[in-house]
């Protein structure tokens, strides 16, 4: 199963892809982003296999911590002083 960290309103209907049990093990065994690719070998998009129990607890242990926190605005304007 495939899912996704953000939500779509009901009226904005997310496309299905199914995949076959063969796919869906390459999916799974994926450490990072998966290209998919037609016959002819075009990029046609990406996805993400969804975060793992590691990947989660870090997660929660860095958004417990005391910071210091930025915001992106402030991390555009340092990247721009570069």
């Amino acid at each position: 199963m495939l899912v996704g960290l953000c939500a779509f309103p009901e009226d904005d209907a997310m496309n299905q892809i199914i995949l076959n049990d063969d796919q869906v093990k390459a999916v799974q065994a994926a450490t990072g982003a998966v290209e998919l690719r037609d016959q002819q070998g075009k990029l046609v998009g990406y996805i993400a296999r969804p975060p793992g129990d590691e990947e989660l607890a870090e997660a929660k242990r860095r958004l417990s911590s005391q910071g210091p926190w930025h915001t992106t605005a402030q991390v555009m304007d340092h990247l721009d002083s570069l």
